[in-house]
């Protein structure tokens, strides 16, 4: 053990040297105040030394010991630590009286009286400190089970916030996984090489939506991809009947967000905005970082809400699993609102969230910027 309260042990040593003399001191003055024949140095330096050594017996102990003797009986302890401090303080004393042979000879009956007046000092001081010291390392066991119990809160908050995330993206995978699959049967019959891409295309689609499974961020640049895989897909279904502009800004592409966040989006803006429109229409992507921020809007100009926005926001469906994972993972730093769009035609939908960047897609990624049609 080389530190003690945050000291290094040499301060401690200096401290306690100090204040040992300090006592010593203390008690040589007095004793010489109240000693016939006035005051004598060599009971000072007597004095200094006897304090030394008792207060050097306590760190002694309190250092090499009492750490050693913390899983032991409290019986045994007190016996040894006892044994300790009384030897020790003894030994010193004994030493002292060896330098100064004259004191002892000259009064023998105070020499003995010295000897066990240390010993006692030894063992009250000694006493203290060891109470001190227990009553510390109780403490800071305290602290650290109480540290240990915090992280395991926190990991478990994180595990269940994962699982959450993991559940609520869950729901999402088969609703999107049923529309392709009818996407597909309605191309079997009528062009069936257009029905072979399509499953080649869903083929991918699986094997992005399993490595996001972990509901681990990804790149607004995986997201991107993965949606103009999804819009392929309706393509086949709609035909010139559905157009696409992409408007994303190059820095916004490599800010992680949730995996399949975007598709519910594009999937409710070309299912209830552009499916019911005879000649179709237009959904526009769009991204933004701003103010460490990154907005992402997915627009259509179809048939716009019926009601509020919130109204289409229900319980079990894409949308409200969008808005629960987001509030899950950024607990109220992000958002998710759904309005109507420009003079009430068609409807946006806009995520908000905190801008993490992908540093990999930062540096490599290209950028879709400006208008794109699809």
């Amino acid at each position: 053990m080389s530190r003690r309260d945050g000291f290094p042990f040499a301060i401690q040593v200096l401290l306690w040297g100090a204040s040992n003399t300090a006592a010593g001191t203390a008690t040589g003055l007095a004793v010489g105040a109240f000693r016939e024949g006035g005051f004598e140095p060599t009971v000072l330096w007597i004095s200094i030394l006897f304090g030394n050594v008792v207060g050097f017996t306590v760190l002694i102990a309190s250092v090499v010991l009492f750490p050693r003797l913390r899983g032991w009986a409290p019986a045994a302890r007190i016996a040894l630590l006892g044994l300790a401090l009384l030897s020790g303080s003894v030994a010193g004393t004994a030493m002292v009286l060896y330098f100064f042979p004259l004191f002892v000879l000259r009064d023998l009956r105070q020499t003995l009286a010295i000897v066990a007046i240390n010993g006692i000092l030894a063992l009250v001081v000694g006493g203290m400190v060891h109470a001190y010291e227990s009553l510390r390392w109780r403490l800071q066991e305290t602290l650290r089970e109480v540290e240990e119990v915090r992280l395991v809160e926190a990991r478990l908050k994180e595990a269940a916030a994962r699982a959450e995330l993991s559940a609520l993206q869950a729901r999402i995978n088969p609703h999107f996984f049923f529309n392709t699959l009818n996407t597909i049967s309605s191309l079997l019959e009528d062009d069936p090489d257009k029905a072979d891409d399509v499953v080649q295309s869903l083929a991918d689609l699986f094997r992005y939506t399993f490595r996001v499974a972990d509901a681990d961020p990804v790149p607004l640049a995986d997201e991107l991809a993965f949606v103009e895989g999804y819009l392929n897909i309706e393509r086949a279904r709609f035909g010139e009947r559905l157009k696409v502009i992409w408007d994303v800004e190059p820095d916004a592409r490599a800010v992680r967000l949730p995996g399949l966040v975007l598709q519910p989006l594009v999937e409710n803006a070309v299912g209830h905005g552009i499916a019911p429109v005879g000649p179709g229409g237009t959904v526009t992507i769009r991204a933004r970082v701003r103010d460490g921020m990154l907005s992402v809007e997915v627009a259509d100009d179809g048939v716009g809400l019926a009601g509020p926005g919130e109204g289409m926001i229900r319980e079990g469906h894409g949308l409200a699993n969008v808005s629960q994972r987001l509030a899950a993972r950024y607990r109220g730093r992000a958002s998710f609102v759904l309005e109507p769009g420009p003079g009430g035609r068609g409807a946006v939908a806009r995520v908000v969230m905190p801008a993490a960047l992908d540093a990999d897609v930062a540096r490599g990624a290209g950028a879709v910027a400006g208008t794109v049609r699809g």
